[in-house]
């Protein structure tokens, strides 16, 4: 089956428009070394795919946490500022570990004078002078949400952020940031999402799945949803990359098999179906695709480019259900 290419490319965060594509960077500098990044952020430039998503903390693990942001800085300072003006940049902070730790149970927080201080870092590292979109990357119970929103929307008036998210937040605390009164509310909220649905009381933390009743307060509130993690690490396509085991729910086995007709139909491997359906879903999820190589950007984003058909869009709605 012939498939036809979208003419439109483009979603919205609050006033911002976005690549239908977010570029995910997490191991850019470490996993993924910085030569091979810049060539991935190149082609991403190139093709269009120009909504990239970044942290103040990647990868830690593999690091410092500096390093994703330093690539995507190196990129900016090395291409010009005509092209950092082609570029949507979103980070986060308050899940990077406090100086003299390594791990998620002592992270900076979300209070005022932490997210101002892991700011300023960021903004160093990626040597611009503003961010596109600021998350708050984990929620921080901590603090009062009227305290974190208040010193995202000065960040805003002050012209060093332009739009303001979440991640990881449940459909409660979600709700409760939004009833916060503030003229700059989070417009993106970005979830772990994928085709297959993750089996119910799956512990996940500090992840937080997309569910049915966050989506539907996002929708209802104009936030745009992004889901990272839509490939499952390559389990729809690479036979060496089982189905993470929260996912092997008792529907998994006919959902791959939807999945997998749909895109001998049309041409295009499982992943990219997944990355299709999710833009074309009645409320769209904006995948993050983190990539180790341009072929990876390439394919990625031919995904998003193409149309399925509605009765296709119906058959795997049908098998997902």
């Amino acid at each position: 089956m012939d498939l036809t290419t979208t003419s439109s490319t483009t979603h919205h965060v609050g006033a911002l428009a976005v690549s239908a594509l977010a570029v995910g960077t997490m191991h850019f500098g470490t996993a993924v070394d910085a030569q091979t990044a810049m060539s991935c952020l190149d082609v991403a430039a190139e093709v269009g795919a120009t909504f990239w998503d970044t942290a103040n903390n990647y990868a830690f693990w593999s690091g410092v946490g500096d390093e994703s942001e330093t690539v995507i800085g190196d990129w900016f300072t090395s291409r010009g500022p005509a092209a950092r003006d082609r570029i949507t940049v979103a980070s986060k902070v308050g899940a990077r570990p406090r100086p003299g730790h390594s791990d998620l149970d002592h992270v900076q927080g979300l209070s005022a004078r932490a997210v101002r201080d892991q700011v300023t870092g960021s903004l160093q590292r990626l040597r611009t002078d503003h961010l596109d979109v600021l998350y708050a990357h984990i929620d921080d119970p901590t603090v009062a949400l009227a305290e974190t929103l208040g010193v995202f929307g000065e960040l805003v008036e002050e012209g060093l952020v332009r739009e303001i998210g979440a991640s990881n937040l449940t459909a409660a605390r979600l709700q409760e940031a939004l009833r916060v009164p503030t003229n700059h509310r989070y417009r993106v909220l970005q979830q772990r999402f994928s085709y297959l649905p993750i089996k119910p009381g799956a512990d996940t933390a500090p992840q937080v799945v997309l569910d049915l009743e966050t989506e539907r307060i996002a929708s209802s509130a104009g936030v745009t949803l992004v889901g990272y993690s839509p490939l499952l690490s390559g389990a729809y396509t690479r036979t060496d990359r089982p189905v993470p085991a929260d996912y092997s729910t008792q529907h998994c086995g006919q959902r791959l098999d939807a999945l997998r007709s749909v895109a001998d139909e049309v041409g295009l491997d499982a992943g990219q179906v997944v990355l299709a359906w999710m833009n074309q879903r009645p409320t769209p999820v904006l995948p993050i695709v983190g990539v180790s190589g341009p072929d990876q950007v390439r394919s990625a984003w031919h995904a998003v480019t193409q149309v399925l058909p509605d009765h296709l869009i119906a058959r795997l709605d049908a098998a997902r259900a």
